[in-house]
């Protein structure tokens, strides 16, 4: 039996912090206090406090996954393995729980919305073409990496114009053309083809760009 001494509120007044039988024992969303109708004084039994541990590496967890996902969006294999990162430094968690935590966070994101790997994936494409240009093998490699499922991957990659990759192309060779002056014939084509193979374009398609460039 352990009885809780006092509730302080965090610098985050939407936290508090709480204190058993004189120590600090963690801390619980204020919803959460109240939810549970907690109060200084209150005596809890050992599985309550379990509980109440639990459910306060639950909801801090869930908090840095909301600020992972403030800056960009993410998909579903790169919240995991941020959230098995997080989970390896936790103490007081044995696998079983830590695997439990892990599921209901995944499932309280999906429940949200905010677990979508199409519209991540659409996302990072629509950023690859505006802002680093890349060619279909390379974005589909990079999404493959990301965990996107290939049909989800393939479906994007078909929507993209292949017009629009030309223009692309073009304006990555003409920026670096200006650093080849030197440079004539095959010599150029072999460091413009280099250039784009690099970038993931297809050979057909660079070809037939480096040609209409030169």
């Amino acid at each position: 039996m352990s009885s809780i001494t006092k509730l302080k509120p965090q610098r985050n007044k939407n936290w508090l912090n709480v204190f058993l039988d004189g120590q600090f024992a963690f801390g619980l969303p204020l919803e959460e206090v109240v939810k549970r109708k907690l109060t200084a004084g209150q005596v809890l039994s050992q599985e309550e406090v379990k509980d109440l541990f639990f459910s306060s590496q639950l909801n801090k967890l869930f908090q840095k996954v909301l600020n992972f996902l403030s800056y960009r969006p993410r998909s579903k294999k790169e919240i995991s393995s941020y959230l098995d990162k997080n989970l390896f430094k936790r103490k007081g968690l044995n696998r079983s729980l830590k695997k439990e935590i892990k599921g209901r966070i995944l499932t309280k994101l999906e429940k949200k919305k905010l677990i979508d790997d199409y519209q991540f994936a659409q996302w990072w494409v629509n950023q690859r073409l505006s802002f680093r240009p890349r060619g279909k093998r390379m974005l589909q490699a990079e999404l493959f990496k990301k965990g996107v499922d290939k049909e989800v991957v393939n479906q994007l990659l078909e929507k993209i114009n292949e017009s629009q990759l030309e223009e692309l192309a073009k304006k990555i060779i003409n920026k670096k053309i200006g650093g080849y002056k030197d440079l004539k014939g095959f010599k150029l084509r072999k460091k413009l083809n280099g250039c784009l193979v690099r970038r993931g374009f297809d050979y057909q398609l660079i070809r037939k760009v480096i040609d209409e460039v030169l």
